[in-house]
């Protein structure tokens, strides 16, 4: 018999298992996803765990709070900095929200444990490419995810959730949309306008800017462009997540019929699977498989639009779909920049929790199951493709080979693209210091590289007289 207690204990396993499935390649295989954008973040926490800096916000872009080096950091006191410590520390924080998600749908969503596995299967067993933007470094990918169930949990204590709503937007403005949600369903429920909630928001107002302001008073003493820029100031100014999103944003009206319907057609089949993919990070999806979700998501939105929803499911869907909206509205149809409307991955997830606490027919809650392991099935079959395709050396490591030629070869200093040169340097553990000839975001580099003068080492595609060739790159002076 199963008891409530292994239940949950079932639940939460097979969500954990599930997660790290996801997340085998990106922490075995370094080459399989890791770029400088990356390596930065992985730097950041390096030079954090050994003291050179005070990385407050992400280096050379001070709208970004540095809130990922800062959990990643500790894991790099206790073991040399590496892709796979780097990604490990990500997947920690993807256990840690898909263990909330559970709570949160059991407790707030009216499931048992199975079923709220089974809502939550879209984020635990997410397809290959997607899985990939919940394990990226790129300041906060996963953990807007993490602030969004934070604060729910913290919605009764507005002190702490203005305060995690201030750390949440300064690390990435997409955390507003939880709290956009959460306004939503007071208004829904008729509480928003209570003196009791209207002196709660207040407290979270007063709190969110003094954490923003608390934080904005210290930038000048964070490290902006690493080790040893201490209060240097970027262009001549402090930048701000402000002037951040007003560079981004882009609001067209007569553009917004065809982004909503690139969002529909292409953008959210993309991120569920439901859309066939080919990139150089993973392949996923399958054209039909938008047809099977849309047809299923209608029927299930029919059956929940008259009655009444939970709390938790509603709050998650609320989310899923602002974050898609408010794409839609403020980026071009072209070129889908996945990561900005990663939280749109809770649209399936709430929609799923509703349906399932709210429909009376039991074959019809089975159904909905069945449905979930049909797609878990297809994005597992995507996951052992993608586990073949290194496993049998498909994409080999290239820049490994280089990162070790240049240790051996006692090298200390070189430049190279952007693109390379970061990524190098992390993966030499900076034994190897590479500055960026574009784009450049730790200054200590550059000015090691300008001292080296005519011995300095250029890492470039292409050949150069007397050059060496490693791998796919020449060493040249």
């Amino acid at each position: 018999m199963l008891t409530p207690r292994r239940e949950w204990w079932i639940a939460l396993t097979v969500a954990w298992l599930l997660v790290l499935a996801r997340s085998l390649v990106y922490v075995w295989y370094e080459q399989a996803f890791f770029d400088s954008d990356q390596a930065v973040i992985g730097l950041m926490a390096k030079h954090l765990a050994d003291g050179r800096a005070f990385p407050l916000f992400y280096y050379g872009q001070p709208y970004v709070l540095a809130v990922e080096a800062w959990a990643m950091a500790p894991w790099f006191v206790v073991f040399p900095a590496s892709v796979a410590l780097l990604h490990w520390s990500l997947v920690v924080t993807n256990l840690a929200i898909v263990t909330l998600l559970i709570v949160g749908l059991v407790r707030w969503g009216q499931l048992r444990p199975l079923y709220a596995l089974a809502a939550a299967a879209f984020f635990a067993f997410a397809p290959p490419l997607t899985a990939a933007a919940l394990v990226e470094a790129n300041g906060a990918n996963i953990e807007v995810f993490l602030f969004a169930l934070l604060l729910w949990f913290l919605r009764a204590r507005p002190l702490w959730f203005g305060a995690m709503l201030g750390v949440g937007v300064l690390s990435r403005e997409f955390t507003l949309y939880a709290a956009a949600a959460l306004v939503v369903i007071q208004a829904v429920d008729r509480t928003l306008f209570k003196q009791q909630t209207m002196r709660a928001w207040l407290l979270s107002a007063v709190t969110f800017f003094a954490v923003w302001n608390g934080i904005d008073a210290i930038k000048p003493l964070a490290d902006l462009r690493g080790p040893g820029t201490r209060g240097e100031l970027l262009h001549g100014r402090f930048e701000s997540q402000i002037t951040n999103l007003s560079d981004r944003i882009d609001i067209t009206p007569s553009a917004l019929p065809s982004r909503a319907a690139a969002m529909v057609a292409d953008h959210l089949p993309r991120l569920f699977d439901a859309k066939s993919v080919e990139s150089a990070v993973a392949s996923q999806g399958r054209d039909w498989m938008r047809w099977v979700l849309g047809v299923l998501a209608i029927l299930m939105a029919v059956r929940v639009a008259t009655r009444r929803w939970p709390p938790f499911g509603a709050y998650l869907l609320l989310i899923g779909l602002i974050a898609a909206a408010a794409y839609a509205a403020a980026r071009p149809a072209e070129g889908p920049v996945l990561r900005y409307y990663l939280l749109a991955l809770f649209v399936p997830v709430g929609l799923v929790a509703i349906f399932l606490a709210v429909e009376p027919r039991s074959w019809l809650r089975r159904l909905a199951v069945a449905g979930v392991c049909f797609w878990a099935f297809w994005s597992g079959v995507d996951h052992a493709r993608q586990i073949a395709r290194f496993a049998n050396g498909q994409v080999p490591n290239q820049l490994r080979v280089l990162a070790d030629a240049l240790v051996a070869k006692n090298i200390r200093v070189a430049e190279a693209p952007y693109l390379r040169a970061y990524k190098l340097t992390f993966m030499t553990r900076e034994q190897v210091k590479v500055a960026a000839t574009d784009a450049d975001r730790i200054e200590e580099y550059q000015r090691l590289a300008a001292a080296a003068g005519d011995q300095l080492i250029a890492i470039r595609e292409t050949p150069c007289p007397s050059g060496e060739k490693i791998a796919d790159w020449y060493l040249c002076r």
